[in-house]
């Protein structure tokens, strides 16, 4: 995948079934919420950053959905994100080599604002999940 240029790692995305404890505990270490979103993608979504290093906290709006956060066994990381300049490059090297693509097609979010982001999701080994981001 050398034709993909990443410039540094978006952020951790880390499914919370209480988002209040969460964001408690986070602040602890240093982070601050930067972006509060609510409705992205069926969750209410906290970014939260610290020394450059993001964490989104994605808390499911459905309590059925919420209750299973944290039930995946030791650790509960869902996907890390990569940051690219060009989403659509990559998006097109990534099917010419046949990787697997989580999600249909390029995702933009306004939860950024006034940046601009759009990203895409696919399949490591093991069903890891890899979202690229481009932010301008």
């Amino acid at each position: 995948m050398s034709d993909i240029e990443v410039r540094g790692l978006a952020h951790i995305g880390i499914p919370t079934s209480d988002l209040k404890k969460s964001i408690a505990f986070y602040r602890n270490l240093g982070f601050r919420v930067i972006v509060d979103e609510k409705g992205m993608e069926g969750n209410h979504f906290i970014f939260m950053e610290c020394s450059g290093v993001v964490i989104g906290l994605p808390q499911p709006l459905d309590e059925t959905a919420r209750g299973r956060a944290g039930t995946k066994g030791d650790g509960n990381i869902d996907h890390f994100a990569l940051l690219v300049d060009d989403l659509d490059k990559t998006k097109e090297v990534l099917e010419e080599k046949g990787v697997p693509f989580a999600t249909e097609g390029i995702s933009v979010t306004e939860a950024w604002r006034p940046k601009s982001c759009r990203c895409i999701m696919v399949y490591g080994p093991d069903r890891v999940k890899i979202e690229f981001v481009e932010m301008k």
